[in-house]
C-alpha cells in the first residue's frame, strides 16, 4: 500500500501544461513545447515514415501503446523529453522497453479513463472495450491480452463517447455503423462482435470516425448489423 501511496503522490506532482505530440507509422513520439514547434515544424523523419498523430495535449495526459503483440503499455506525456521537430523523436518501442519485434499499432490518449476502445479486425469483427478495463490501481505499466487475437487487427480508435464509423473491405464496400449498435465489453480481449460480413478472400482494410460531410454516407448506414455494406455508387 505505501508504494501505491508513493504512485499517487508521484503523479499529483507531474507539471500540467499544454504540449503538441506527434506519433510516426514506424513508432517515433515527439512531445513538442509550442514555442519549439513555431519556430519550426519541418518534421525529420526516416524513409519511407510518415506521422499518423498529431494532437495537443497536456504533460500530465495518460498514453496507452496498443502493439502488434496484443498488448498494450502505459505512460505519461511526462515520461518523454521534449524534443523538435527537426529531430526524430524517441523510438517507443526501445523507450518502453517492448519485447523484441514489438511494434507500436495504436496509441490512445486521455485524461481520464472513461469511454471505449474499438478494435476492428480483418474478419469483419469488432469489438467495444470499457476504457475503464485498463486502468491499473497500482502503477502497472504492461497490461497483457489487451485486445482479442482471434483475427489480425486492422485498426483501433479511441472514442469518448458513441459516433458513427465508416468501415471499408478490399472488396470496395463500405458500411457505416453507429457505434450503439455495438455492446460495450469489460473483457479486454473479447472477441466482438460480427459488424461487416466478408466474402471469401477479403479483409476489413480501413475504419475511421465517419465525416459527416461525405458524399452519400447515408447509402452506407445500415440499421442492423452484421451487413456486407454498398460498393460506391457509380456518380
Amino acid at each position: 500500500n505505501d508504494s501505491e501511496e508513493e504512485d499517487e503522490e508521484k503523479e499529483e506532482e507531474i507539471p500540467d501544461y499544454p504540449v503538441s505530440i506527434f506519433v510516426s507509422r514506424e513508432g517515433y513520439f515527439k512531445k513538442i513545447s509550442h514555442q519549439s514547434w513555431r519556430m519550426g515544424n519541418n518534421h525529420k523523419l526516416k524513409e519511407g515514415d510518415e506521422i499518423i498523430l498529431s494532437c495537443e495535449a497536456s504533460n500530465n495526459a495518460e498514453l496507452l501503446f496498443f502493439t502488434n503483440k496484443n498488448q498494450v503499455y502505459k505512460a505519461k506525456a511526462d515520461d518523454f523529453e521534449f524534443t523538435k521537430a527537426s529531430a526524430l523523436g524517441d523510438y517507443v518501442p526501445s523507450k518502453l522497453d517492448m519485447e523484441p519485434e514489438e511494434t507500436v499499432a495504436y496509441m490512445a490518449l486521455l485524461k481520464e479513463y472513461n469511454g471505449y476502445m474499438l478494435f476492428f479486425f480483418e474478419n469483419g469483427k469488432c469489438a467495444k472495450v470499457n476504457l475503464s478495463s485498463y486502468a491499473t490501481k497500482t502503477n502497472r505499466k504492461k497490461l497483457i491480452k489487451a485486445y482479442s487475437d482471434k483475427s489480425p487487427l486492422c485498426t483501433a480508435i479511441y472514442i469518448k463517447e458513441d459516433c458513427e464509423l465508416i468501415i471499408t473491405s478490399s472488396n470496395g464496400r463500405r458500411l457505416c455503423v453507429n457505434t450503439a449498435q455495438i455492446s460495450a465489453k469489460s473483457s479486454k480481449n473479447t472477441q466482438g462482435v460480427n459488424a461487416m460480413t466478408q466474402k471469401k478472400g477479403h479483409r476489413v482494410v480501413s475504419a475511421e470516425i465517419a465525416d459527416p460531410n461525405l458524399p452519400f454516407i447515408a447509402r452506407y448506414r445500415t440499421r442492423s448489423i452484421p451487413s456486407p455494406g454498398k460498393l460506391p455508387a457509380q456518380d
